[in-house]
């Protein structure tokens, strides 16, 4: 009667392979996670400004998004409409950093949806980074640094 089953060298064998996969493709997973929370926090920040304008024009008041805290956009932000807060966006993940042109301490447009702020935030976490740029008409895009050679030149708009 022959046992059935795997022999120890054919599990060795096994895990030694799976080892390896498991090698290769962990930090390719964790580029790609971080990368996802950069794109993320970046599409968050210029979906919060479209807002932004469009809450002003709604409303025919002066609308503003300010740091939650009232200094570093990376704790969150928050949009209001005179005393009414309209959306609340909560803190970035801790790998990411926010810097910003000046006056980027603040984005405002007034009641024809013209903006107060213009400027550049730029969203990095390790080699990664974008970049939301407001420009004189309160147009909003946003744009990857890296790729785009448009985008390093954003500040200028």
């Amino acid at each position: 009667m022959r046992a059935t089953g795997f022999t120890l060298i054919e599990l060795m064998v096994t895990l030694l392979i799976a080892a390896l996969v498991l090698g290769v493709g962990l930090p390719t997973l964790r580029h790609l996670a971080s990368e996802h929370q950069l794109a993320a926090a970046g599409s968050d920040f210029f979906h919060a400004v479209q807002l932004t304008r469009s809450e002003a024009l709604r409303a025919g008041r002066r609308a503003e998004m300010r740091p939650r805290d009232g200094r570093d956009w990376q704790s969150g932000w928050e949009i209001q409409v005179g005393q009414q807060v309209v959306a609340r966006h909560s803190a970035l993940d801790a790998g990411i950093a926010v810097a910003y042109t000046v006056g980027g301490e603040l984005v405002a447009y007034q009641p024809d949806g013209q903006p107060v702020t213009r400027g550049t935030w730029y969203f990095s976490g390790g080699v990664n980074s974008r970049a939301v740029v407001i420009n004189f008409l309160g147009r909003v895009r946003i744009c990857n640094p890296v790729i785009d050679i448009e985008c390093s030149q954003a500040a200028t708009e």
